[in-house]
Formats: structure tokens, sequence, C-alpha cells
């Protein structure tokens, strides 16, 4: 008794809370801002490669995105959302000889456009959580060179447009006047490795030499977020119903409002009117 009475409360707060702060066919405008760090456990990682006596290391660091969203409310619960947003991801790197360490930074900026299917739970009258999917494109405007006097960096697009995933999870605060507030998390991963990097090592401070060593690896994207999201007041789109007027009805709008007592009564009238109109 005790469980059926659990499952019925739950079954409620799910599906049976409706609130004038739903959000089914609301369209809305938003911002994001979009701090993003990477993960060792969820697979980023710092990459270390060697050549002869020469050790590399190129290391992810955070990040940040920002930019504008859009979403559409199918029903009060399923949401779908879309936009663009600014990328810059940050890398550390470092090379390493038998006498000397040289440190650097570069930046990979990208353009991302994702589409998520999001479903809300309504925990309180204002308060609501969402979890949601999705994937997203990610495209690359350029190859990016970085350089100082002892090395050169070379990174490559592998793809102009890279293709990934994402999950979310997250708070949102709705007002009846002043739109939506949204705080939560967000996992991206791409399906395989954004760029090719090249780092060449001149130990003599000398381009005019070849240089020392050479090292090569891949680039990976992924990274987890903290989303911070703005929602514009929208009212909800109203769809007008026109009303279907009977036989009797569009026999007086044609005739002029005058009434006709029957459907014969009314071929009878409308023949007069053809005939005086030839």
């Amino acid at each position: 008794m005790k469980k059926l009475r659990a499952l019925l409360i739950i079954f409620i707060l799910l599906f049976g809370w409706t609130s004038s702060l739903a959000q089914k066919n609301v369209t809305t405008f938003g911002l994001i801002v979009r701090p993003g760090f990477p993960n060792q456990f969820l697979g980023a990682k710092a990459l270390e490669f060697s050549d002869s006596t020469t050790t590399y290391k190129v290391d992810q660091n955070s990040g940040v995105s920002f930019g504008g969203i859009v979403r559409h409310g199918i029903t009060n619960r399923l949401s779908l959302e879309t936009g663009i947003i600014y990328t810059k991801r940050n890398y550390a790197m470092s090379i390493t000889d038998t006498t000397f360490t040289g440190k650097s930074n570069f930046s990979i900026v990208g353009y991302e456009i994702p589409l998520s299917a999001l479903v809300f739970i309504q925990l309180d009258k204002n308060l609501w959580m969402d979890a949601g999917l999705g994937g997203n494109l990610n495209i690359f405007p350029s190859d990016i060179t970085t350089y100082q006097d002892y090395f050169i960096q070379f990174s490559a697009r592998r793809q102009k447009v890279n293709a990934g995933v994402m999950g979310h999870l997250g708070i949102e605060y709705r007002t009846a006047k002043s739109g939506y507030f949204y705080l939560g998390f967000v996992y991206l991963r791409s399906l395989g490795d954004i760029y090719r990097t090249l780092i060449e090592y001149y130990p003599e401070r000398d381009f005019n030499k070849l240089p020392t060593t050479t090292g090569r690896t891949l680039l990976g994207g992924d990274y987890l977020g903290i989303d911070f999201k703005y929602f514009f007041h929208e009212d909800p789109e109203k769809r007008v119903k026109r009303k279907k007027k009977n036989w009797v009805q569009r026999r007086r709008q044609a005739l002029g409002g005058r009434w006709i007592a029957s459907e014969s009564e009314f071929r009878i009238q409308n023949f007069r009117q053809i005939a005086i109109k030839a």
C-alpha cells in the first residue's frame, strides 16, 4: 500500500502538475556563457610523446564558450534547443631536453551548432529540473600556428566540421515576466580527434637550420562545462481556430444576410441572382 501511494505521488509530480509557467508552444531566445574544463576521468588527459632526447607534452586547459540559443517547447515537459556558440579551447605545451625546458600556450577557436532534446520535471511553482541528450557540429575555421625562438607549433584541422554528442543536467528558475534563469552541467564528447599537431624544436634558436627533433600528436576536444543561460520572456504562441459555419449561415452570408428557410429556397434565390447578373 505504501509503495502504491509513493508511485501515485511520483506520477502526480511528473505528469499531473501543470503550471502557468509551462513551456508548451513557447519559442524563446536566450544567451549562454559556459566555462569548460578538461576532465581526465572522462577522457581528456595530457599527451606526452618523445623524439630522441626531447620530450613534448600538450595538456588541455580550461576554456570558455558563449553564444545565442533558441528553445521551442513541444509540450510542457519536452523542448528542443539549438543555437550557435563560440568556443575557445586552450592548450599548454612544453618541450624538455637534457638541459632545457620551455613552455608555451595556444588556443583553438571553433563554433558549435547544438541540437538537444530536453525533458523537464517541475519541482516547485517556479523551479524545474531538466535532463537532455543531443548532438552538435563543431566548425573549425582555420589551422593554428604559434612559435617562439626555439620552436614552431602547427596544428591542422582533421576535418573542417566535426560531429559530437552531448548530455545535459540542470536546474531552471522561471519567472512570469522576467524570463528563465538556468544553471546546469554539460558534457561534450567529439566523435574523433579534432586537430593534428606538429612541433619542431630548434635548440640553437636558428630557423635556417633543420629542427633537432620533431613531435607529432592528435588533439581531442572533449570537455565538461557549466552552463549559465538566460532566456527572454515570451508568451505562448496562440493558434486561432476558425469556426466552421453550417450551410444556413453560409447561405445567409452569400445572399446578403437574408433568412433562407430551406436549402431548396436557397437554390431558387441563388439561381435568380445568377440570372440577374447574366
